[in-house]
This record gives structure tokens, C-alpha cells and sequence, in this order.
């Protein structure tokens, strides 16, 4: 085999096999870096796809680049980190082929803002049509902004891809960067159609590359999973949300998602999963995230069901797409399984609207752990009823004999209507019930006929009260949870039209009594971490920007009841 000496970017590659010598890899993740300027689009929420990052001194579009946080964010190749953006607000193609009934052409005049989607000579986007390999390729390139890398003589990587082609440059400088890999040693086969899977594995090696902020998701929802080739699986699971795909009618009423991944891609595909990529996977720092150093690492965040509103506004208000995140929680695992993850140094903090059970205080004893719980919200235990009972108020003590001696059989025996009296209780395990131990059970256990009617999750007491009351005989429905759970939930179980707050003590729970504590049962939602957390860790100072003026706009934010911060 010949010997051949090329020069790229001034680096001497010399390549005894032709193959391997050209590819490069970015292990460190640092081909790309970010740049921001100031910028705001004064409340036009429209205005984000519409504006954009530019070069100063080309003018050149960045397709990675979004406003966000009254600032203006670009990823940039690193070799461009020293070069000025500003602003300017894009304009789309107006395809000749465009045909409003197709939402293909969608996605394909989004990137045309950018120069990554141009039309063919007619002025067509043809969405429809199958691309090849080195078409796909050269799209994928300008998607990032990367130039073709300057060449020197003759470079023959591929036998099929010669300086006398258009794509010479781009296919071989894709492959340089790691983006791309020929179907053979020797061949690319640059103008055959690329199958869906090949895309997908490309588009997985740029969000690599460029360091974006994809999350795995190896859910895919598709009954055709098994069908993708073994060398595509780990770029689905990164991608997989974001790919387009078919849906399968053979049965009318079950229509089932199908990926076929080894099906000619089209130009709307690549248009469309890199679009997403744009759309989600820029995740970027906002200000107050880099005031708290929260943008060099969050915390590992775990929580109670009804704390995830605090983890959804903790991450949308210090990073765009915050959900997005990589360190997002998709969900908390409830009160108790939290505390226990939190004692064993599983994870970082917990959000917690309930002060710790007897068992968990007893196993962190036991295992020499401290935890240290830091008021950031208010909240409060409440009861409730069904909304026709006429009752207003129940005293401690009632809840006490209810609850530990199952002492009432009717509500009239509490100064109620004369209607049977149906107690639900939460399960050991739960929040719910470390509020009950703390307030009314004195160490004592809830009444077994009270436990056969327990309800496992928050949101089946908010129901099967609901669900509770009878007519012949007349019988009424009792329930405990959460305020703000309890109020956050109005919008999917009607709470406030099927259920009422009942009084304790004779005091109403609403904002105000819950704040200034005259509200019997009021508490806190907590951050909780072990004592020894060190002082400049993540957690230590997401609990500092909680008790912020915008950390505190967090709170309210989730649905809670905010402190009197200075």
C-alpha cells in the first residue's frame, strides 16, 4: 500500500494504513466551548428561535445558540472561542415546495435560519426525499459550525472519496473529528441513502462531541427496539426521544410507535432529530446558577412526592432546559425512601415536607449519621372531609381518639352531622404519617380497623375520601395530607370542589395562619442533609440560594408557601 503524507491544520498525519491515522477522538469533551453576551428579548417568548448568535467579523450564523436569562448563549468550536458573536434575528426559506398541510417542512425551515437546511436548485426542501451519506454528513457539519479542515495534497482515506467530489473535504473532515466511519475500511459509500440508524449514531457522536446536555433515555416507547443493530443501541438510548418515527395502524385503536432503524432516512429525519438537538440539548447556566457555583455541579436531589415541584423550579429557574438536565431527578422516591438514600450517602439532600419518622431517626442513630433539616418554605398538616359534610373543625383530641382508639363511629359524636364516620390513614412509610406520629399518635399505633383503610400514595387519600361518601346510609369520608400537595392538586382531582379543609383548634389552615403559626399543625418544607456536608458543596449552596429573594421565588414558584427573607 502507498505511503502517503498529508498536512491538516499543520498537523503531519502520516498514514501507513489509510484508515485510522486521520481519526481523531474528544475524550475531554473540550472541542467546544460557550460564549455569551448580554441580551434580552424584554418578555417576547417568541423571539427565542427566532433570534440567534452570529460572528462579528462573518456574519456567520451559529445554529447553537439560544437567548436565554436576558443573556445570548452560543456553543461554539473551540478554535472560535476567541472571536466576538452578537445577535441578529434569523429569517426561514420560503421553500417552493412548501406545503403548510406537512408539518416535515417544519423542522427544515427552523434550521434553514441557520444555513444548516438549503434548498436544492429550485428552491425546494423536499422533505420527502432520501439523503445520502455524504449529504448527511455535510448537513451534520454545518449543524455545528465546524469548517471543512483546510488540506494539503491527496489524502485517500476512502477509496471512494476523491478530491475531484464535492464532499472530499466534508467527509473527511467529519471522519477527522470522529463523526463519521466508512462502511468498510477502504469504502464510505458517500452516495448511498443512509439508513435512519446510521444518522441516529452520528447525531449521538456530535451531542458527544460537542459537549450538548442530552440526557439518556433508553425508554423509547417502541415495539420495535429489538430491531436495532447492536452498534446503533447506545446512540438511541441518548437519543431516542428525539428520533422521528412511524406509527403502525394495523390496529386502529392501539396505533404502536415504530423506529424502523434500518428504513432509508429522509432529509425531514436528519432535519427534524437535529432540530430537537438544538432545541433541547442546549443547556445552559443561568446567572444566578453561576452566582451560587451551582453550574460546576448541582446536587443529587431526591425528595418527597409532593416536594418534585421544588426540583421543577430549582432547575428551570438556574439552567435553560433545566428538566433536561443530565442531573434532573425524574422523580422523587417519596418521604421515607428518600431519608433512607440521604442516611446510606446515596445522594445529596432531599426536599422534605414532613420532619423525619421515629424508624428513620432511629436508623440514623444507629449509623452514626446527623441530619441537619434547613427551613425553606412553609406548609402544614391539614384534614379534610367531603365537601357536602356539614362539619367545620375537629380539636387534637378528636383527632387522637379517631385515629389511635377508633373511638367515633359517627360524625355526630365530634359535632357533626348524623353520618357514619370513614377515616383513611397513610401508609408507615410515608411522609403523611410522620406528620401523624409528630402530632397525634404519642407513640401510639394508628387503630387497626383504621388501617384497613389505608391509602398508599397522596393522591389515592385525595380520591378515595372523595370516593367515600355514601348516600343510604349517609357516611362521610376523613383524610390528612399536605397543604400545598393538597392545593397543588386542585387542578387534577378537583380537590377544592369535592373535599374541604377542616379546622383544628378552631383555627382555619390557609396562607396566612399557616405563616404566623397559628395554625396548630404549620411546619416547614426543609432541605435536608447530613451535618458533615462540607460547607462549599453543591447542597450547602443550593440550601444558601433557597433562602434568597429568587430562591424563595422558587417556593412560590412550586405551589408553597415562601419565608420572610432579608
Amino acid at each position: 500500500m502507498k505511503r502517503i503524507i498529508s498536512i491538516i491544520l499543520g498537523l503531519t498525519v502520516v498514514c501507513t494504513n489509510c484508515i485510522s491515522s486521520l481519526a481523531k477522538t474528544n475524550e475531554n469533551n473540550d472541542a467546544f466551548t460557550v460564549l455569551h453576551i448580554p441580551y434580552t428579548t424584554e418578555g417576547e417568548d417568541n423571539w427565542k428561535n427566532v433570534v440567534k448568535a452570529r460572528y462579528v467579523d462573518t456574519k456567520k450564523p451559529i445554529t447553537l445558540s439560544c437567548t436565554y436569562s436576558d443573556r445570548l448563549y452560543a456553543t461554539v468550536p473551540r478554535d472560535s472561542a476567541h472571536r466576538e458573536i452578537e445577535a441578529f434575528e434569523t429569517t426561514e426559506m420560503q421553500f417552493a415546495d412548501y406545503d403548510a398541510s406537512h408539518y416535515e417542512f417544519h423542522p427544515m425551515m427552523e434550521l434553514s435560519r441557520t444555513g444548516v437546511v438549503k434548498g436544492n436548485e429550485k428552491g425546494e426542501a423536499l422533505p420527502f426525499t432520501n439523503i445520502t451519506r455524504a449529504e448527511a454528513t455535510a448537513m451534520l457539519l454545518r449543524f455545528l459550525g465546524l469548517e471543512p479542515l483546510a488540506m494539503q495534497g491527496t489524502i485517500r482515506i476512502f477509496e471512494d472519496v476523491t478530491s475531484d467530489k464535492w464532499f472530499y473535504r466534508e467527509v473527511l473532515s467529519a471522519y477527522s473529528y470522529g463523526l463519521v466511519k466508512g462502511d468498510s475500511e477502504r469504502t464510505f459509500s458517500p452516495n448511498r441513502n443512509i439508513t435512519r440508524e446510521e444518522f441516529v449514531v452520528m447525531a449521538a457522536r456530535a451531542v458527544t462531541y460537542a459537549n450538548l446536555g442530552c440526557p439518556g433515555n433508553d425508554n423509547l416507547n417502541a415495539v420495535d427496539c429489538d430491531t436495532i443493530s447492536e452498534w446503533a443501541k447506545d446512540a438511541y438510548a441518548q437519543l431516542g426521544n428525539y428520533v422521528a418515527s412511524d406509527v403502525d395502524e394495523t390496529d386502529v385503536e392501539n396505533p404502536k410507535r415504530v423506529l424502523n432503524p434500518q428504513v432509508s432516512a429522509t432529509r425531514y429525519f436528519v432535519a427534524d432529530l437535529l432540530y430537537n438537538i438544538a432545541l433541547r440539548c442546549q443547556i445552559y447556566p443561568s446567572q444566578l446558577a453561576e452566582q451560587y457555583g451551582l453550574d460546576a455541579g448541582m446536587p443529587v436531589i431526591d425528595g418527597s412526592t409532593s416536594t418534585y415541584p421544588f426540583t421543577e423550579a430549582v432547575y428551570g429557574n438556574l439552567f435553560s432546559n433545566g428538566m433536561l438536565h443530565p442531573s434532573t431527578p425524574a422523580e422523587h422516591s417519596k418521604s421515607h425512601a428518600s431519608y433512607q438514600r440521604l442516611i446510606n450517602g446515596e445522594i445529596d439532600m432531599i426536599f422534605a415536607s414532613v420532619y423525619p419518622a421515629s424508624d428513620i431517626l432511629k436508623m440514623a442513630e444507629e449509623k452514626g449519621v446527623e441530619l441537619e433539616l434547613i427551613p425553606i418554605a412553609y406548609d402544614a398538616m391539614i384534614f379534610f372531609t367531603n365537601q357536602d359534610n356539614t362539619i367545620e373543625g375537629l380539636t387534637a383530641e378528636q383527632i387522637s381518639n379517631i385515629y389511635v382508639s377508633n373511638a367515633y363511629a359517627n360524625w355526630n359524636e365530634v359535632g357533626g352531622p348524623d353520618a357514619l364516620m370513614y377515616p383513611y390513614c397513610r401508609n408507615h412509610d410515608s411522609g403523611s404519617h410522620a406528620q401523624m406520629e409528630k402530632h397525634f399518635l404519642n407513640g401510639n399505633e394508628i387503630h387497626p380497623e383504621v388501617q384497613k383503610e389505608t391509602s398508599m400514595t397522596m393522591s389515592n387519600i385525595l380520591t378515595d375520601v372523595v370516593a367515600a361518601k355514601t348516600d343510604e346510609p349517609l357516611g362521610y369520608g376523613l383524610g390528612y395530607s399536605i397543604y400545598y400537595y393538597y392545593h397543588n392538586m386542585d387542578p387534577f382531582y378537583n380537590t377544592t370542589t369535592n373535599l374541604k379543609l377542616l379546622a383544628i383548634d378552631g383555627v382555619y389552615p390557609n396562607d396566612d395562619t399557616i405563616a404566623d403559626g397559628t395554625y396548630p399543625l404549620s411546619n416547614n418544607t426543609y432541605i435536608v442533609i447530613r451535618k458533615d456536608t462540607p460547607m462549599d458543596s453543591p447542597a450547602r449552596k443550593l440550601a444558601e440560594f433557597m433562602l434568597t429573594e429568587a430562591g424563595q421565588a422558587c417556593v412560590e414558584q412550586a405551589g408553597f408557601g415562601k419565608l420572610q427573607v432579608e
